[in-house]
């Protein structure tokens, strides 16, 4: 277990889910007499009766509010790792922490907190920083304090202040696991973050993928513990167990799109449709299993190769388009992509053999037979070497020349040594190379290439054995009839052709 703490209560006043204290009760209950659904309900109800309510709520409460913010802390295997938790400062991170630090030894993991001051709101940021360190000090907790300058990142990147925002703040969660000072990073989404996010990638015009959510387990070992928690759960949380927070001015600052959906556009939706974020939510579970399968259906329908994504033209359009998607991503694309790529990928199921289309950073996608490949093209390097024995590494194969055993000719290429000139050399193809096959008959290499279906993408990049124009030898595909081993063969050579590793 990375070094953290486990907590103690002491000073502050704590509950954690198995051992309730009673708590400012009538505090919750303002809240809920504040709350329109509430009233509506209580209204037509006499003032002696309401107070029964009030009295049976306030016995009632601590009983059932184990269950405010249960959260289910053995699916992420927490036991003896140390979890560091993202704080802000927030109601959302604070309670997290929390909720973190009063479990820890139940499930014998430590805590330490991360804090990451964006240099966006001045003094205020820097204010809430010294909040939580503060906090972390009294309590014990080891606090890991970042400051980055996210408005110069976004300004010099390109990117809105909270994709800059994010990218910084996940490259210090990534360093902070790497150094080796947690294994984990808790972060402090919650179900209402995770509704926000599947309408803004569903207005924004994304994909199946978008629309799936947020998922508990991130990669590169980041969690949401509160993923399934809403906030009217994590506010009552605060309120019962004291849980000291500071607010930031700009989540009022409806500018910013996702304040600007949460402010104005959820709470109406929630007036006519209650019960709308289980809604959104039970959509998003049904398009993750079905966009799980999907996925699992395009990756068997394509096959890697040297270095390649081969994509079946009989895949169905749907298919097609997925399998596109996941070659750009397997060859390194992971975000630049557009659609319009896509759709130039899936052009070319209805051009002639050979056409092909360039994509960001160098991806070739060419169509080939019976597939449309995608791939990278590798530089052409080195200059000819002259016939010997030996081994090398040319471009991606790696060649070896030697002598063997007549008696030994068994799968491979081999050519009778004394007829091979002294001149030759091993090179990669030229313009107007030519090639004798078994049996006679002699053609332009480029024409045997097509007439052994080898993809033009490959053609540039198989190591031969000529002289002048002559082939003698195409690397890991044939022999030339004017070197091929005979009755009276005395020196036999063998050519060995293998993908580097």
């Amino acid at each position: 277990m990375v070094a953290g703490v486990g907590f103690e209560p002491h000073d502050l006043r704590v509950m954690s889910p198995t051992s309730y204290q009673a708590a400012p009760s009538r505090d919750i209950l303002l809240m809920l007499t504040n709350n329109i659904t509430f009233f509506k309900v209580c209204q037509p109800i006499s003032c002696k009766n309401f107070k029964y309510i009030i009295f049976a709520l306030e016995i009632f409460l601590p009983v059932c509010y184990n269950y405010v913010m249960n959260i289910d802390l053995q699916k992420f295997n927490l036991n003896e790792k140390c979890v560091a938790v993202a704080v802000s400062g927030g109601q959302d991170s604070m309670c997290l922490l929390h909720y973190l630090l009063v479990n820890s030894k139940k499930f014998n993991y430590s805590v330490v907190a991360i804090n990451v001051e964006h240099g966006i709101r001045g003094e205020s940021s820097v204010k809430d920083s010294e909040f939580v360190k503060d906090y972390c000090a009294k309590n014990g907790v080891p606090c890991y304090s970042f400051t980055v300058d996210v408005p110069a990142y976004a300004q010099k990147n390109k990117l809105t202040l909270e994709q800059a925002g994010r990218k910084l703040r996940y490259d210090i969660f990534y360093e902070t696991i790497n150094n080796g000072n947690c294994d984990v990073v808790a972060t402090a989404h919650h179900l209402g973050d995770n509704v926000e996010s599947i309408l803004l990638n569903l207005f924004r015009g994304s994909g199946v993928s978008g629309v799936v959510g947020i998922n508990e387990e991130y990669s590169k070992g980041i969690i949401r513990p509160m993923l399934n928690v809403q906030k009217s759960q994590i506010e009552l949380y605060s309120i019962e167990n004291g849980v000291p927070f500071v607010t930031d001015e700009t989540n009022a600052d409806t500018d910013y799109t996702r304040n600007f959906l949460r402010i104005n556009i959820i709470p109406k939706i929630k007036e006519i449709f209650p019960e709308f974020e289980k809604s959104v939510l039970r959509f998003s579970s049904i398009i993750e299993s079905e966009n799980a399968f999907l996925e699992d259906l395009t990756k068997k329908s394509c096959k890697i190769k040297d270095g390649a994504v081969y994509l079946p033209l009989s895949l169905h359009p749907v298919l097609f388009n997925r399998a596109t998607v996941y070659a750009l991503k397997e060859l390194g694309l992971k975000k630049d992509w557009e659609k319009a790529h896509v759709d130039g990928v899936a052009h070319l199921k209805n051009l002639k053999n050979g056409s092909k289309t360039v994509l960001p950073k160098g991806i070739v996608a060419i169509k080939e037979y019976d597939n449309v490949v995608l791939y990278r093209p590798t530089v052409l390097d080195g200059a000819p070497i002259p016939y010997s024995y030996g081994e090398w590494t040319i471009g991606d194969y790696e060649i070896s020349v030697k002598e063997v055993l007549p008696s030994n000719l068994k799968d491979g290429l081999f050519a009778d040594g004394d007829k091979i000139p002294k001149t030759a050399v091993i090179r990669y193809k030229n313009d107007g190379d030519v090639f004798t096959k078994f049996g006679g008959g002699t053609k332009k290499l480029n024409d045997y290439f097509t007439d052994k279906k080898i993809p033009l993408r490959r053609r540039e990049f198989i190591p031969v054995l000529a002289n002048e124009n002559k082939i003698l030898v195409i690397f890991g595909v044939a022999v030339s009839n004017a070197v091929r081993v005979d009755e009276k063969t005395k020196t036999v050579v063998e050519f060995s052709c293998k993908e580097k590793k």
